[in-house]
């Protein structure tokens, strides 16, 4: 991967709708999808097919969750540093502040469950 790419969403100069939209949601999206199908079928957890409409983060092994964690962090400030260069309409904003707050909330449900 192109390591100016990396670097410029680090820094938040990539337009706030391709860090939310394209990162924070579809590849964020494809990253947890992935660890949860290394966790099926490395380790066996989270098998069960009823679980399958509802991904069920509190069985993994500690290394998933540290990268769940990990991920989540990086993306959540390269997201939050977009929303505070975007010099549109300030509900944009909020609402980018709002969505990320609650991510960074609810990652805590992935260790304490």
């Amino acid at each position: 991967m192109n390591k100016q790419i990396i670097t410029d969403f680090w820094e938040g100069k990539i337009k706030l709708w391709k860090s939310y939209w394209l990162v924070g949601e579809l590849l964020n999206g494809l990253v947890l999808l992935i660890i949860f199908n290394l966790e099926i079928y490395l380790f066996n957890t989270n098998s069960s097919v009823s679980q399958i409409p509802f991904l069920n983060f509190s069985n993994l092994t500690i290394i998933s969750k540290i990268i769940i964690f990990l991920w989540t962090i990086f993306i959540s400030i390269g997201i939050w540093k977009s929303a505070e260069n975007y010099r549109g309409n300030i509900i944009w904003i909020i609402l980018t502040f709002i969505i990320i707050a609650y991510r960074l909330f609810t990652l805590r449900l992935i260790f304490f469950n």
